[in-house]
């Protein structure tokens, strides 16, 4: 397994502890392991809420390339 080497500062240290020892991981390169996993996870494509986005092509000034409402388009 490749090895990463990272020099953190004093407040990711203590976010670093503070989630080991809610989480109970014995070991600071299981709890980074575990946050990364935990954040790739949630920014894969098939969990994104495009929520945000409707009615935004709605509201594009200008002569509209499509009679679709974002609602539509994002459906």
């Amino acid at each position: 397994m490749p090895q990463i080497n990272i020099h953190v500062n004093d407040e990711f240290e203590a976010a670093l502890k503070a989630l080991m020892k809610a989480r109970g991981l014995k070991s600071k390169s299981e709890t980074i392991r575990v946050a990364v996993r935990e954040a790739a996870t949630r920014s894969s494509p098939t969990t994104h809420d495009w929520g945000a986005l409707l009615g935004l092509i709605d509201r594009v000034p200008g002569p509209k390339r499509t009679r679709k409402t974002s609602t539509k388009l994002l459906a």
